[in-house]
């Protein structure tokens, strides 16, 4: 007897065909739950402020009022007055573009031909890819150095070992801040402090694997005179984002000390000045018990000295407070606590802005955000923050001219996403951190 047709005969092959669903998912992390919560429009979190062209300027009174006295014989004290100081903060500019052949258009307007229109997925990616620019940002700092070179072979290929995002040693995987795709430039590690720091080239991410922290960047090209020094930021082919990137976390909290004065001082305040204006440092090991263990107790300090320094006390107002730290400090929170609660969905019962899902540590909503820097924990005092416009995040036009344009001597259209803004602190004493604590559990894209 002849065995029966198969399906997966060959002499079927010409017969059958191939069936497409509509489902098209995207499988990339895109939360983004800093960005969510520091977004204006909300009261009882960042206020707004315009641009006018020449910075925007606010009034901190540093001095504490004092003069006052008692006299038997009604003796009136010395005249005395409260200093105060002007801060300002200029804006940056973030922009993302991409580029489509006329053809594509036209072959992906039919559902038959296309999951979706390449006009359609131009603008999520484009949008997504600007909300991931801004998430990463608000965890840096304005100097935009987003790893540290570790190692550098010329190749073929040539390839770059990075590692300590944010250039914060420790901080998690190198290419936390680095995507396939990125056009980034690698800058001179010594003249970070100079007007205008040394670009050793530039280079297009071709492939990243990550060991440890470690992460290899593949190159399209080779960028002479590389070292273990030198610091990578993203670019283009004209300029880089050294030094043009907007404030985030790592120097409005003033993390190492290294933004009081000079050049790196926040809003051209300068702490060794007006100490008062500073925020709140603690140190894992050396201001709390246990470099290896986070406890509600190390946060109640934090608070107490936040509260003592600005007034603002997270205990009487937990709802203008955020708690931020790793999924690893986290874990550790949570198995410092186990004896007292279970964390099942019901425990993580608060609902903040972005419809993210907060635990409740001290009374404040604590959220896990894995671009914080490992082995942190940041108390964040919102209505203090400013958000600075001068352009809402949107698609580059001028008066209604359409967010598309032509590429010169092709058959092809641009667009670019853009933002035009920064992040203020107003009361930068209302905000602190604790540092250094041992983290070593990695909950991120990278892999």
């Amino acid at each position: 007897m002849s065995a029966p047709t198969l399906i997966s005969d060959t002499e079927l092959t010409g017969l059958l065909k191939n069936v497409y669903s509509q489902f098209r998912e995207k499988v990339q992390n895109l939360v983004t739950p800093l960005l969510a919560q520091l977004e204006k429009g909300k009261a009882g979190g960042p206020r707004n402020m315009r641009w006018g062209g020449n910075n925007v300027f606010f009034d901190v009174v540093v001095g504490r009022p004092a003069g006052s006295t008692f006299s038997s014989a009604g003796y009136f004290p010395p005249d005395t007055t409260a200093t105060e100081v002007q801060g300002n903060v200029g804006v940056v500019r973030a922009y993302t573009t991409r580029q489509i052949d006329g053809l594509a258009f036209v072959g992906t307007q039919s559902k038959d031909a296309a999951f979706t229109t390449i006009a359609r997925k131009t603008m999520e990616e484009i949008k997504d890819a600007s909300t991931l620019l801004m998430q990463q940002a608000l965890h840096n700092k304005s100097d935009g150095i987003v790893a540290n070179v570790s190692s550098y072979t010329a190749g073929p290929p040539t390839t770059v070992v990075v590692n300590n995002p944010y250039n914060v040693s420790l901080a998690g995987q190198g290419a936390l801040l680095i995507s396939v795709g990125d056009y980034i430039a690698v800058v001179d590690g010594t003249t970070l402090a100079a007007t205008t720091p040394t670009i050793r080239g530039r280079a297009t991410v071709t492939a990243i694997s990550t060991i440890g922290d470690n992460s290899t960047l593949t190159l399209s090209g080779t960028i002479a005179g590389t070292v273990s020094s030198d610091k990578i930021v993203k670019a283009t082919a004209s300029d880089t984002s050294i030094n043009s990137a907007t404030n985030g976390l790592i120097n409005i909290t003033n993390r190492g000390g290294s933004y009081s004065t000079g050049t790196a001082k926040l809003h051209n305040i300068d702490t060794s000045l007006y100490p008062i204006w500073d925020a709140t440092r603690m140190t894992a090991g050396t201001d709390t018990p246990d470099v290896n263990q986070p406890t509600e107790s190390d946060i109640w300090i934090l608070i107490q000295k936040i509260a003592g320094r600005s007034g603002k006390d997270a205990m009487l107002r937990p709802k203008d407070f955020l708690l931020m730290t790793t999924p690893g400090i986290a874990q550790k929170l949570m198995e410092s606590m186990v004896s007292q609660r279970r964390f099942t969905a019901g425990e993580f019962s608060t609902t903040i802005k972005g419809g993210y899902k907060a635990l409740e540590v001290c009374g404040i909503p604590l959220v896990q955000d894995y671009y914080v820097p490992a082995g942190t924990i940041y108390l964040l005092h919102l209505p203090s923050l400013a958000w600075v416009d001068a352009k809402d995040m949107g698609f580059i036009e001028f008066e209604g001219a359409g967010p598309w344009r032509w590429l010169s001597g092709r058959d092809a259209f641009e667009t670019t996403y853009g933002w035009y803004g920064n992040l203020a602190c107003l009361a930068r004493n209302a905000h602190g951190s604790i540092v250094n604590y041992t983290d070593t559990a990695r909950f991120t894209h990278v892999v």
